[in-house]
């Protein structure tokens, strides 16, 4: 590998941005997108790419299995169990109470108001979750035509 193509690696490696990793490497602008394009396709390139991602997989012990874990928490956590609602008002869940996967699914909690004391919880988006499972896998949802009707 050139010192360039190298450079080019470890431009990819930070945002996984073909274009801009060739423009911070040292190739054109206006030509860079094509020229990522072919460098991700050479042989070489393409190894170097994929050891040092497996080697940051193994340092961080970010995995594949570990981002579909964490992302089936997200779309799969029961509401129910972070807060509970009725003609009395809601009653937040005590945090102690709650287990990883359902914390997970946690993106917020705050204070509403300024004397009241309202808590507000904010969940990732469940169905940024789900969609986001379903393109890592595969999976083609067709929905009944029912559910088609807007």
């Amino acid at each position: 590998m050139t010192p360039r193509q190298r450079r080019f690696v470890d431009e990819y490696l930070i945002d996984l941005d073909g274009r801009h990793a060739a423009i911070r490497a040292g190739y054109a602008p206006s030509g860079a997108k094509n020229r990522a394009y072919h460098l991700l396709q050479t042989p070489e390139i393409a190894d170097a790419i994929a050891a040092a991602m497996a080697e940051r997989s193994r340092r961080t012990g970010i995995t594949p299995e570990r981002v579909l874990e964490e992302l089936a928490r997200i779309a799969f956590v029961d509401w129910r169990r972070l807060a509970a609602w009725g003609p009395n008002g809601v009653a937040v869940a005590d945090s102690s109470d709650l287990a990883p996967a359902e914390t997970a699914a946690i993106a917020a909690v705050g204070v509403t108001g300024h004397s009241n004391g309202h808590v507000a919880i904010a969940t990732h988006s469940k169905k940024r979750a789900l969609d986001t499972l379903a393109r890592i896998l595969c999976l083609r949802i067709d929905l009944p035509k029912s559910a088609h009707r807007a």
